[in-house]
């Protein structure tokens, strides 16, 4: 038997049979909500308000059936906070020479692709000038929030084409809705650049994703494409073609040969680490001759999916922490009320408790340094700091703590790793660049406090920005960028870190925090 399901506050009616997954009706209805456990009832982020029969509850989606005619108020879907630029490197502008522009109002979409968010840059296809800019988060993250998530749904799902038709859709109405705040149409799109992680390249693409989640980890194709946008779905001009960046290796992919292209990363002479923190952290090292790289399962950590109070960067999440005369102070993203903990914030909490000896070496609370009495025992036992206490009381649990050492740790790892590689101290590095929207909001203070760089490169960090989405748009700008992205690729050495002898042993090391300083408070 069907029922019906009414979605508020889109207003989305749509009957399924009974016995169906709140979550599964919403993937079909169209609506948004957010999944990062991937359905699997772990991370609570998909509660709704559940009524029937009378009756209001709140509800976890992913764990509830319909069983009656009912409506169900999703929560609210805050936008996200604007996403940096990069620094721009200057190139000639020499785009494709396929591309169709011989019409008034033509323009070009560049493309970033990522697993938590996705952003199109529109540029004028006269100029090369940037007219609009739109990001949305990527609602592939239904079916998780980490790359393998989605891989393996897409291998053991009902509709295994379904990421693809969520990454095109999502494409489409970014390209609509750019073109539109800059007095265009889709249709005068005759140029596409995309770049992403191998994940999302292969899903967009089609390709086999089942050899990317088992080992060697090999891409099923490594190589750059050129497309026509209406083999992929792309509503664009009708000749318009796609231009898709080459992949270095299973977790290192077109997004990152973006930032090296826009960091012209190939023409460094010194040693410098580029690294992109997300829920996979990318590395790129270079001795000056020589490229090595890597990708760590940092986790959904820093995107806020396995932290207790966590939550995207969004409105009313808080993004930066600090004390004045002894007092904990936050801000939150727009200045809204305290709802929840995005990455910035999370990093920059920790790094300030371990600084003051709340958080010991192991991530173990300690009361008798708890700023105020700010130590508290949640309902179910766990011990917790309170960060704000207003209209939501928003807390860091040791739980969260410990995803916390789990993700840094896996980025320093790896950077030891690639050090090693090259025969490198952390003392060599003379620069460190931090790619990404979430990286440009960190503080080198915080990376270093918590140990996810080393205390050596203290003053050595600077931000790129939001470098994969330059890279993008330098694609659609100078066709030949787009052709050296190959060699760029193929030069770049992947170090595959699950097969690493010393991989390991770095870990278990950087789990712990560096030495509390009670300094810089």
């Amino acid at each position: 038997m069907n029922r019906n399901i009414l979605f508020l506050p889109d207003r989305v009616s749509i009957d399924v049979p009974e016995g169906t997954l709140l979550s599964d009706a919403a993937k079909r209805a169209g609506v948004f909500l957010d999944l990062p456990c991937g359905g699997n009832g772990t991370c609570g982020k998909c509660a709704v308000l559940l009524a029937r029969n009378g009756e209001t509850q709140s509800v976890s989606a992913c764990q509830t059936k319909v069983e009656t005619d009912c409506t169900v108020t999703l929560p609210e879907r805050a936008g996200l906070s604007a996403l940096s630029e990069g620094a721009e490197r200057a190139v000639a502008f020499a785009p494709c020479p396929g591309a169709d522009t011989a019409f008034e109002g033509a323009c070009f979409a560049a493309i970033d692709l990522g697993t938590t968010t996705i952003v199109c840059y529109l540029l004028d296809a006269e100029t090369g000038v940037q007219i609009a800019a739109v990001g949305m988060q990527n609602p592939q993250s239904v079916y998780g929030a980490d790359v393998i998530a989605r891989a393996n749904h897409a291998l053991t799902g009902e509709h295994p084409g379904a990421l693809k038709d969520c990454a095109v859709s999502a494409i489409n109405e970014l390209i609509a809705s750019t073109t539109a705040s800059a007095a265009r149409r889709p249709e005068q799109v005759a140029l596409v650049s995309i770049v992403g992680n191998t994940v999302m390249h292969h899903l967009l693409l089609s390709y086999p994703v089942g050899q990317l989640v088992r080992a060697p980890y090999e891409p099923h194709m490594k190589q750059r494409r050129i497309l026509s946008a209406r083999s992929l779905g792309i509503v664009a001009h009708p000749q318009a073609s796609v231009l898709v960046a080459p992949v270095v290796g299973g977790f290192v992919g077109a997004d990152t040969v973006a930032c090296m292209t826009a960091t012209a990363f190939d023409g460094i002479a010194e040693p410098t680490l580029l690294l992109d923190i997300g829920t996979n952290g990318e590395l790129v090292l270079t001795d000056g001759k020589r490229r090595v790289c890597c990708s760590t399962a940092a986790g959904p950590a820093f995107e806020g999916a396995t932290i207790s109070c966590g939550m995207r960067a969004e409105s009313g999440a808080v993004d930066h922490v600090w004390l004045d005369h002894g007092e904990l102070m936050v801000s939150t993203i727009q200045n809204a009320p305290a709802k929840g903990l995005c990455g910035s914030g999370l990093v920059e909490l920790c790094a300030l408790l371990v600084r003051r000896g709340v958080i010991s070496e192991s991530g173990r609370f300690d009361e008798s340094a708890s700023l105020g009495g700010r130590i508290i025992t949640l309902e179910d036992g766990v011990r917790a700091f309170v960060v704000a206490d207003g209209e939501r009381r928003v807390t860091l649990s040791q739980k969260d703590v410990r995803e916390l050492q789990l993700g840094k740790a896996a980025i320093r790892a790896g950077i030891e790793t690639l050090l090693g590689v090259l025969s490198l101290r952390a003392e060599d590095i003379a620069r460190v660049l931090l790619a990404g929207a979430f990286g440009s909001h960190l503080s080198a203070e915080a990376l270093c406090d918590i140990g996810l760089l080393p205390e050596a490169v203290r003053a050595r960090v600077e931000s790129v920005g939001n470098a994969a989405g330059e890279g993008a748009k330098l694609y659609a700008r100078n066709f030949s960028l787009f052709e050296e992205s190959e060699l760029l690729a193929r030069q770049t050495e992947y170090i595959e870190l699950t097969v690493s002898p010393v991989f390991a042993e770095y870990y278990v090391d950087a789990m712990a925090f560096p030495e509390p300083t009670g300094q810089r408070g």
